[in-house]
């Protein structure tokens, strides 16, 4: 079997190569990629170059290996060991164990097939597509499970603040709307912002004062977002640190911080043990969000998606495969 993958050289050139695919090592899958999204991380190792075939929110079909062919799936990042206290736990977010990630440390997503670990491997449910589906990786599950972790530091919740309406942000929007939470949104891009807003947010007012929110989501990891959650975020209440960013995470040094008593939660991906809940959140938002947010596009115009998603021209474009079913579900 041949297949074609990308590869990122750095500066941001993608090249394409054509591979010949041995047989899938034990305990492995080997998936044809019918969808694969782009994320904004993905912008780094567009930047730097990748040893790895990048990618990693990875939906597709079983085509061999150690699950039964035709199998639906999307792809968990985190490659846990399975038999770690925490992965026992079913928190394999947490594994004691964890030196990969798919798309990052071993080939990714951004190619015809790839072959991952059985477990990482998540079944998806019939009567959910896989456009759909995808989303339930780094945009909802994510988004989910930063959420929880929030709702468990709060009695009650009255609005909760997002700061920064990218891919991620508007996951945040649709899962707490879904959740039925009263959601602001801020954005220095329009569109973003309007995206958010068809999802339920009302556009933020005034972020000069403090002591504004119960809880903030800070997606973007700029300087200027951070310094607004810790600005408009309540005593007692909870700044959740979602946004990546290469400068370390700072508290600032006045009278009023020192004096606030606040918690501060930094969120990692999901544990398995919520998928199930999150495929029920994805039967109830996931289609609209699909349908505002994603682009398909073709393996070979990964670098005009990029260039795309770079410019803010697209929210979340994702390659899919021609010969799968995924084209004909998203909106155009």
């Amino acid at each position: 079997m041949t297949s074609t993958r990308a590869r990122f050289q750095g500066n941001g050139e993608i090249t394409f190569e054509q591979v010949t695919l041995g047989d899938v090592a034990e305990g492995e899958v080997r998936l044809r990629v019918d969808v694969c999204a782009l994320c904004g991380s993905d912008k780094r190792l567009l930047h730097s170059g990748a040893t790895v075939v990048p990618g990693h929110e990875i939906g597709g079909t079983v085509v061999g290996g150690a699950l039964p062919a035709g199998t639906r799936g999307i792809v968990y990042i985190p490659v846990f060991c399975g038999t770690c206290v925490r992965c026992a736990a079913g928190r394999t977010n947490q594994c004691l164990h964890l030196s990969q990630l798919i798309g990052w440390q071993r080939d990714g997503g951004f190619a015809e097939h790839v072959d991952v670990p059985a477990r990482c491997v998540l079944p998806v449910p019939d009567d959910i597509p896989l456009s759909v589906a995808v989303l339930g990786l780094d945009t909802v599950g994510t988004a989910a499970h930063a959420l929880r972790l929030a709702l468990r530091t709060q009695d009650t919740v009255d609005r909760l603040l997002v700061v920064g309406a990218g891919p991620l942000g508007l996951g945040v929007v649709a899962v707490a709307r879904a959740m039925g939470i009263a959601v602001d949104a801020v954005d220095p891009n329009p569109a973003r912002l309007e995206t958010a807003t068809a999802l339920g947010a009302t556009p933020a007012g005034d972020l000069s004062a403090e002591n504004q929110y119960d809880v903030v989501v800070e997606v973007s990891g700029a300087d200027a977002a951070r310094a607004t959650a810790q600005r408009v975020i309540r005593p007692g209440g909870t700044v959740v640190a979602l946004g990546e960013s290469n400068e370390p995470y700072t508290m600032p040094a006045t009278p009023r911080w020192r004096r606030t008593d606040c918690y501060t939660v930094r969120s990692f991906y999901f544990p398995v043990d919520e998928m199930a809940a999150n495929w029920d959140l994805l039967r109830v938002m996931g289609g609209p969000l699909r349908d505002l947010i994603v682009r398909p596009l073709t393996l070979p115009e990964l670098p005009e998606a990029f260039a795309r998603f770079v410019a803010g021209d697209h929210v979340k474009p994702c390659i899919v495969s021609a010969d799968a079913d995924v084209v004909s579900e998203v909106t155009r």
